[in-house]
C-alpha cells in the first residue's frame, strides 16, 4: 500500500465510512511543480461508490474538496489545503473502451493513452491533442486544446457527479465549451464519450508524430518542473505579449519566465509556490500596464 493510501492514525470526518483517508498528504507529490503545502485530507477512492460516500460526507459536514489529476497546471498554495483532496488513480476511473466509432474512457486516463488508443484504433479527432499532459478529466474541465482543435469539440456526453453524490449525464445542449473553458467545473468528472472518425491508422501515426513535434517545440526541454501561466487572449498570444511587455527576463525568488517560451514559468529548486504566485502578477502587471489587457491565469491556483 502506498503512503497516500495508508489510513491515518489520526481521527478524520471520514473514519465510519470504511475508506483509507491519509491526513497531511504533501501535494507537492503530485504536481508537475512539485511546490506547495499539504492537504488536510486525501484519498484515492477505489470506485465510483467510494467517491460518492466522500462528496457525501463532504457536502453534508461542509468539508470543501478538490480533486487532482496529473497536477501538470495546479498551484498549491504553502499553506496548503483545507479539506479533501482527491485523487482518481483507481484503475476503476481509468479505463479506456473502444466502441467504433466511439471512445468510452474514465477521467482518470492519461490523455496521452486516450489519443494513443484512438489513433491505433484508426479512429481520428483527437490526435492533435498528443502533446498535453494531464488527465482525461482534467482535459475536459479546461477544455485542454492542440495545433487544430480542443477536446470539447468531440465530446459527446460526460458523466459528472455532483456535490450530492448524484451521477449527472450531460449531452446536447448541456454541454459548454469555450476556448480552455467548460460548464464541467460545477462538480466531478467521472467519464466521457467521445464520437470519432475513421481512418486509416498509418496516416494517423504519421500526423500524431508529426504534431508531437509540433508540441514538442512549442514547450520548454529539459525540465519537468514548468507550468504554462496564461490563457491566449483574443486575436493574439499571451506569450507575444509576454515577451513584448519584458517578461522574459523577469524572476521573482526560485521562479523564473522560460526565456524561449515566455508563456511558462519554471521552478527551479528551492521555489516556493508564493514565488510562483508572485511571479504570474508580477508578469500579468506589466502587461497590463503595456497593453491594457489583463491576462487570464492558465495554471489553477487554488
Amino acid at each position: 500500500m502506498t503512503k497516500s493510501a495508508r489510513p491515518s492514525a489520526i481521527n478524520t470526518p471520514f473514519d465510519d465510512l470504511g475508506l483509507a483517508v491519509s491526513c497531511r498528504e504533501p501535494l507537492s507529490h503530485h504536481t508537475w511543480l512539485g511546490i506547495g503545502g499539504e492537504a488536510e485530507f486525501f484519498c484515492e477512492p477505489v470506485d465510483v461508490d467510494a467517491l460518492a460516500k466522500l462528496v457525501r460526507r463532504c457536502h453534508e459536514s461542509g468539508i470543501a474538496f478538490r480533486v487532482i489529476g496529473g497536477g501538470s497546471n495546479v498551484l498549491i498554495p504553502e499553506a496548503g489545503f483545507a479539506g479533501l483532496v482527491l485523487r482518481l488513480s483507481a484503475p476503476a476511473f481509468g479505463g479506456i473502451d473502444v466502441q467504433r466509432p466511439a471512445i468510452v474512457a474514465g477521467a482518470g486516463a492519461k490523455l496521452v493513452h486516450l489519443v494513443s488508443a484512438a489513433v491505433q484504433a484508426g479512429l481520428s479527432g483527437l490526435e492533435n491533442l498528443v502533446g498535453v499532459p494531464g488527465t482525461v478529466g482534467g482535459a475536459l474541465v479546461g477544455n485542454a486544446e492542440g495545433h487544430g482543435g480542443d477536446i470539447g469539440a468531440r465530446v459527446r456526453e460526460v458523466s459528472l457527479m455532483l456535490p450530492s453524490g448524484e451521477i449527472d449525464l450531460r449531452s446536447g445542449p448541456r454541454l459548454a465549451f469555450g476556448s480552455r473553458w467548460s460548464n464541467l467545473d460545477d462538480g466531478i468528472v467521472i467519464g466521457c464519450r467521445f464520437e470519432l472518425d475513421a481512418e486509416d491508422p498509418d496516416q494517423l501515426t504519421k500526423r500524431m508524430q508529426k504534431q508531437w513535434i509540433v508540441e514538442r517545440s512549442s514547450q520548454p526541454s529539459g525540465t519537468r518542473a514548468v507550468a504554462m501561466m496564461f490563457k491566449d487572449p483574443l486575436g493574439t498570444t499571451a506569450e507575444s505579449l509576454v515577451s513584448q511587455a519584458g517578461g522574459r527576463e523577469l524572476r521573482l525568488g526560485e521562479a523564473s519566465v522560460y526565456p524561449t517560451h515566455a508563456n511558462y514559468v519554471v521552478a527551479s529548486p528551492g521555489c516556493s509556490s508564493d514565488d510562483i504566485r508572485g511571479l504570474i502578477e508580477l508578469v500579468r502587471g506589466k502587461v497590463r500596464e503595456r497593453f491594457g489587457v489583463d491576462l487570464t491565469p492558465q495554471i489553477e491556483m487554488w
